[in-house]
């Protein structure tokens, strides 16, 4: 969870959250929560009084109460959004070199693909590598690439479009983007939010491992 927490963030000395990881103009989270079955992994943005980071990890120290997490942060500044949902990782051992015909890797040779449907990250690929895609009637319908990347892991993002949907092209495009990663020699991970079925859907019928749940409340 350490590893995921550096992946989305960008992190000072102590640890605390300076931005977002990947070049968007964003307020980052008031507080990042990683729970795992070894503990919780606790970031705070850079910004938070040292008082209140104290009444943060009294009020977290025996459990998560979002409510009460909630009350404490409006003290300082009004809470905006809850983030709240599982985290994955992929361990599938060595990648394969096969990828299947309809998906491929998306580099500068073919960005043009992505302009249509997915024309943000034809604009900013080279800041969400590795990408993969998957190609029906001579369009690139589902993408997979690195939303954010450390030294040590990416994260992944999935985005399909709307007709495409329910027909199994999900899963394909981020298997083949966790071997990219993999081959890469960087952690495949992927997350996403409790109402977000279809997503979790794409993680199970991959196999991948569950580490976590990511909980973060975002501030004016």
């Amino acid at each position: 969870m350490g590893i995921q927490a550096e992946t989305l963030y960008v992190l000072d000395e102590q640890e605390r959250i300076v931005a977002i990881n990947e070049p968007l103009d964003m307020q980052p989270p008031a507080v990042f929560i990683g729970t795992t079955t070894e503990g919780p992994v606790i970031r705070f943005r850079q910004d938070l009084p040292l008082a209140l980071i104290d009444e943060l990890l009294r009020v977290t120290a025996d459990s998560l109460d979002i409510v009460q997490l909630c009350r404490v942060i409006e003290r300082y500044k009004k809470v905006t959004d809850i983030w709240i949902g599982p985290a994955y990782a992929y361990q599938n051992g060595e990648a394969s070199n096969e990828r299947e015909p309809d998906v491929l890797l998306i580099d500068e040779s073919n960005r043009h693909l992505l302009k249509k449907h997915f024309p943000f990250l034809h604009d900013e690929l080279s800041a969400h590598v590795p990408a993969v895609g998957y190609m029906l009637n001579g369009e690139v319908v589902s993408v997979c690439c690195s939303a954010r990347r450390s030294a040590k892991a990416a994260e992944a993002s999935l985005k399909t479009i709307d007709a495409c949907r329910g027909r199994g092209i999900a899963p394909r495009v981020v298997k083949a983007w966790c071997e990219e990663v993999s081959r890469a020699g960087l952690l495949p991970l992927y997350s996403t939010s409790w109402d977000n079925v279809s997503s979790q859907k794409v993680a199970q019928k991959l196999g991948l491992r569950p580490y976590g749940m990511d909980f973060n409340i975002s501030t004016e």
